[in-house]
């Protein structure tokens, strides 16, 4: 049995030496090595903190832009940050759209090289989990560095001591010959000894290259698209411009004086990996409000002066000193809250930030530092900035979420994704509205501007068109707009939407609230079922029930908008509508694609011209007649000519558009945003008259009751055939437990819903 263990021991031994990181990332390399690394991989090898932060960016998220092709398209994508803020953190922070956009365009603007010289702050009201959302974003940050995409390099020096010193005391030998005895990952040189000096300031190997031969230097070595892009964009211009720092310079130079040529310098330069790690410091600082200041703002470490000292036998020659920016140059320097001895720390940044370098006694420390904060807006007026230092900043709202898919995420978290299945599919997404709903502003001027007579929808949503704001922040335009409106959401309109979001969420249901107040309600409907189950098949919690709980907890339904709720249950009653007629459809939905991509086609060509569409290889002769086969399921029946016209004149600049996206991309006319308004609408209208048998059959009902059981076999095959063909397409296409069917059909049944949406 003890050998056995002793087995288990070892095995788990070798493991860990398998998983445990690996010796050549470890390993320093020497500087003409790090030149081939660079020609082999420039976009890895030539890059600075904010060019580390995009990337980072940009590998965890996954982005979709789902009205690519649109004419009126903002380039606000659907992003999922899911694998950035949330995998595999203690405290996950879920997301909305509107912040992680401001964040992909954060990343965007540190590509276009627009970064130096700022503070970062990110600003929100308290509850909001900002400090979580900075926490997880820098964890990340750490993380990545420590991936082969995320490798950064850093200047080390290996002093061989034939090229310092010819003799070296008895003292300075024995405690050298002992160091490397008990640091085997640096050998000495054919039994010379080599004194190991990192760079504390963490520079770029590639600035140990004078700046005024850099540009020739790179010339000969790179080539290709990422040449181009280092000697033109501003991203790169740190490459041509930045300085080594005052201790690498001050090695460079005395080296130079000492040694027959400039390459024999660089045998002692050598590149390391920089990793970031945050509890020591390295790469990532963070302070808060309680870290006092150091007494000590000047580090050093004597066993290296020392050493520097006998080697270059003049103590004046290099002094090996920085300060605490040293730790965080090209990295991250952030404050967490500007509260207690962090506003001191805040404001004290104000000179390094605008110049870009820190005074140690007589010596200029460069810093190329991403400074973060986090703030709450009333801290703002206790900290008394000047006009320039203001200038500096930039802020980056972190305020409630709006988008209820995340919000959903988080009960998710708080009790489980078990959760869902105790709910009518879409009833937990709108008990998530419900609570954001409190975190808008009631006016907007960009649904003035846009939809100025919002009682038109009145059967759909509520009299601040909330719930129209709530689908565009998630990146999603209703189809329940009429045509007219739908075609108008302009560039200008969809920027003004953006532009409020910044001022959105600020007060509200908090996040913490949240949770609490969801907890409260599903106990309370989770009690009031559990009897009903007893002796029944499972009952689902309904739109009725979150309903009848905010009308019975008036401290939380008063924060709600007026007529909220009542708007939601419509929304939520035409939507169920809709899926009821979509789960009745039998049409032919490969003959009306075929249709519509004839159309897309033809609507480019004058009426009597014969053609051969490219998509469906099917002739065409455009004429009127043909036009109307399609356009009676997209335009209202009242357009005159010269209206349709417009209309098609419309849909043939928006194909034009797809057209140039479909070679970009290389997708199919079916995958075109034009396509995809076309098809839907088509079906929409198609639609609207299938729903009469449903509600005027009464056997209908009758046999949804005793669906599942004996008792429905003994209607007749044909309405048999039609519940089993209701029931199925609303499981498959919606989501719906068999049971959750049948409750949903009956409940639009009894509240007679499809006669509030019949015009």
């Amino acid at each position: 049995m003890a050998a056995n263990k002793k087995i288990n021991v070892d095995n788990i031994f070798t493991l860990l030496d398998n998983r445990i990181g690996k010796k050549e990332e470890r390993m320093v390399i020497p500087f003409e090595d790090f030149l081939k690394k660079a020609v082999e991989s420039p976009n890895l090898i030539f890059r600075n903190v904010f060019q580390l932060f995009s990337d980072m960016i940009y590998h965890y998220i996954t982005e979709d832009d789902e009205y690519r092709g649109d004419p009126e398209n903002i380039n606000y994508k659907t992003i999922n940050c899911d694998r950035l803020l949330v995998n595999d953190t203690d405290t996950p922070f879920f997301a909305d759209l509107p912040l992680a956009n401001r964040l992909l365009h954060l990343a965007e603007a540190f590509k276009s090289g627009s970064q130096q010289n700022k503070m970062y702050v990110f600003i929100g009201p308290q509850g909001s989990g900002k400090s979580t959302f900075l926490n997880n974003l820098l964890w990340r940050l750490q993380e990545f560095t420590h991936l082969p995409e995320g490798i950064m390099y850093e200047t080390f020096w290996q002093f061989d001591e034939r090229m310092l010193s010819p003799v070296l005391s008895d003292v300075v030998k024995a405690a050298l010959d002992d160091y490397y005895k008990t640091n085997k990952k640096n050998p000495t040189k054919g039994h010379r000894q080599v004194l190991n000096v990192p760079c504390p300031n963490h520079d770029h190997p590639i600035l140990l290259i004078p700046r005024e031969n850099r540009r020739e230097i790179l010339e000969n070595l790179l080539s290709g698209e990422m040449k181009i892009k280092i000697f033109n964009k501003k991203e790169y211009e740190w490459i041509f411009k930045d300085d080594p720092c005052a201790i690498c310079q001050s090695f460079f130079q005395t080296l130079q004086e000492r040694l027959d040529s400039p390459s024999a310098v660089y045998k002692a330069i050598y590149a390391r990996r920089y990793y970031f790690n945050r509890r020591f410091g390295n790469g990532i600082s963070i302070f808060n409000p309680g870290d006092r200041e150091p007494e000590k703002f000047v580090s050093t470490n004597e066993a290296i002066q020392h050493e520097l000292d006998i080697h270059f036998r003049d103590s004046n020659m290099v002094k090996y000193i920085f300060s605490r920016f040293a730790k965080t140059n090209n990295g991250v320097f952030a404050i967490m809250d500007v509260k207690g001895y962090n506003e001191k720390r805040f404001l004290d940044l104000h000179g390094i930030i605008s110049e870009g370098v820190h005074k140690i006694e007589d010596i200029e420390e460069n810093v190329n530092s991403m400074f973060i904060a986090v703030m709450n807006p009333e801290d703002k007026e206790k900290i008394k900035m000047h006009e320039s230092f203001k200038d500096r900043i930039k802020e980056i709202n972190v305020n409630y979420n709006l988008n209820y898919h995340e919000e959903v995420k988080i009960y998710f978290h708080s009790f489980g994704k078990q959760i869902r299945n105790r709910f009518l599919p879409t009833v937990l997404d709108n008990f998530a509205k419900i609570i954001i709903s409190s975190r808008l502003q009631l006016t907007s001027d960009a649904l003035k501007s846009w939809i100025p007579d919002p009682g038109k929808y009145k059967k759909y949503c509520d009299d601040n068109l909330l719930l129209l704001k709530l689908s565009i922040y998630n990146n999603k335009i209703p189809r329940w707009l009429s045509q007219e409106d739908y075609n108008s959401i302009t560039k200008t309109v969809r920027r003004k939407f953006i532009s409020e979001s910044e001022t959105e969420g600020r007060s509200g249901f908090s996040g913490r609230e949240s949770v609490a107040i969801f907890d409260e309600f599903y106990n309370t409907a989770k009690k009031k079922y559990a009897e009903i189950e007893e002796n029944k098949s499972k009952v689902l919690i309904t739109m009725d029930d979150v309903k009848e709980f905010f009308n019975k907890n008036k401290l939380y339904s008063d924060r709600v908008p007026k007529g909220f709720i009542d708007s939601i249950v419509r929304l939520y009653d035409y939507d169920i509508i809709q899926q009821i007629k979509e789960s009745l459809f039998h049409e032919n939905e490969e003959r009306i694609s075929r249709d519509i991509q004839n159309y897309l086609f033809a609507v480019n060509y004058d009426i009597g011209e014969s053609l051969t569409s490219p998509y469906t290889a099917e002739n065409i002769d455009v004429s009127d007649n043909f036009f109307n086969i399609v356009e009676q399921h997209l335009f209202r029946k009242s357009l005159n000519p010269s209206e349709r016209k417009k209309h098609r004149d419309e849909i043939a600049a928006k194909f034009i558009s797809s057209l140039q996206e479909m070679q970009a991309s290389g997708n199919n006319i079916a995958e075109t945003v034009v396509y995809k308004d076309l098809y839907e609408l088509y079906m929409k209208n198609l639609r609207e008259n299938i729903i009469r048998p449903f509600i005027k059959y009464a056997a209908f009902e009758s046999a949804i009751k005793v669906f599942g059981t004996a008792k429905f076999e003994v209607y007749d095959a044909r309405t048999r055939d039609e519940v089993v063909f209701l029931i199925k397409n609303l499981v498959s296409k919606f989501s719906y437990t068999e049971d959750g069917a049948r409750q949903v059909c009956l409940y639009a049944l009894h509240n007679k819903i499809s006669e509030k949406f019949t015009d």
